[in-house]
């Protein structure tokens, strides 16, 4: 079984000036976590701390700076990081596009015209003559979620509130996806996405608006395109944070009285069971956990976040489930999004002025339960 932690290129990287978020954003993601800088460091890092998987993402901006030019240099740094990887045996798990979109692409419509998909294809086929050893993609990361913060809530670029772009965006996202399976897939590699899913519960379980709309909460949100691209996967990548209870549509609370992260998220580490029981059951494919953290200035609420998550991981594979892998996020503190640097997710603690890295507690803990 794969163990492992995760990052983002552009939560990561630093200096990713022609994303569509350093515009957004102005820059304040600045060198990040510094990864782009101290990759050999942090895979050292990996490997002291007993993982044997690496879950990252190639930034689509950084290798196309412009939609015919092509930055070789830059993948050279990511076959480069793969390689390594591979020297240290850790499996890399390569994410194609985690949420950030090259300037020049946002520019022309970004994910709400149908036209652009082709220039997604055209990275993809990049990737696909430039990776042929990698064996785990993870082609996008929650297409629910980005259509939702950029399209629906309009807290992400584009800033857009328009519920017909947003189902127009997850079903150019859902086409993009076929098709890039179609060219990446071969008899060596496993493929899917990564679908961020919430435990929907009715906040008044009698009544009918409450129960109406957290069934409509979970077949949209957390069921819509993995049954739309079910042909189309090798096993399910699942994100899984939280549980919240549905008031009425996307009016949502927290249990009270419960243990909860910084974003005030309820933390629920029976949902990870609950998910993979369900998911299981349901499409018959084998499971990855792609993402699965807290943020929190304690680092022993951390340990026992890991604890007993892991404890229903275990559980889950006593049953026969079949889990590929599980992947805490994140590996290094890093930017957050609209939420800047203060949430702290990391198992390895980042002073963002210098770049240093700390190991926390928590990724000894965790070495301890992988070894």
């Amino acid at each position: 079984m794969l163990w492992g932690s995760a990052i983002s290129s552009y939560q990561a990287e630093g200096d990713n000036f022609n994303s569509d978020w350093w515009e957004f954003d102005k820059g304040k993601s600045s060198k990040a976590s510094y990864f782009w800088y101290k990759w050999k460091e942090d895979i050292k890092l990996l490997k002291e701390l007993g993982q044997n998987a690496f879950r990252f993402s190639l930034e689509w901006s950084r290798i196309f700076k412009s939609e015919n030019e092509i930055d070789f240099k830059s993948l050279d740094v990511y076959k480069e990081i793969i390689d390594e990887l591979f020297k240290n045996n850790i499996e890399p798990i390569l994410t194609i596009w985690h949420f950030t979109n090259p300037i020049w692409f946002s520019k022309k419509g970004g994910w709400a015209n149908k036209k652009n998909v082709n220039y997604f294809l055209d990275y993809i086929n990049l990737i696909n003559r430039n990776f042929q050893g990698v064996k785990y993609f993870v082609v996008l990361n929650e297409p629910n979620v980005y259509s939702f913060k950029s399209y629906l809530e309009g807290t992400w670029p584009p800033q857009e509130k328009n519920l017909i772009k947003a189902f127009n965006v997850l079903r150019n996202l859902k086409e993009a996806y076929i098709e890039a399976y179609k060219i990446l897939k071969n008899k060596n590699n496993l493929i899917s996405f990564s679908q961020n899913i919430i435990i929907f519960k009715p906040y008044r379980i009698y009544n009918p608006l409450s129960l109406i709309s957290t069934i409509l909460n979970d077949k949209f949100f957390n069921f819509w395109f993995i049954e739309k691209v079910k042909k189309y996967l090798d096993f399910i990548a699942i994100n899984y944070y939280t549980r919240v209870f549905v008031k009425f549509f996307s009016k949502y609370t927290y249990k009270e009285n419960s243990q909860k992260n910084c974003f005030g998220w309820e933390v629920y580490p029976k949902g990870i069971y609950e998910i993979c029981k369900r998911i299981y059951k349901k499409y018959k494919k084998p499971i990855m956990i792609t993402e699965n953290g807290i943020c929190t200035d304690n680092d022993f609420q951390r340990i026992e976040f890991i604890k007993e998550h892991i404890f229903y991981i275990k559980k889950a594979i006593d049953e026969g489930f079949k889990i590929l892998g599980y992947m805490y996020w994140s590996f290094l503190d890093n930017y957050e999004w609209a939420e800047g640097f203060e949430p702290r997710f990391g198992l390895i603690e980042v002073d963002y002025k210098t770049g240093e890295r700390k190991i926390r507690k928590s990724a000894y803990f965790y070495k301890e339960v992988i070894t």
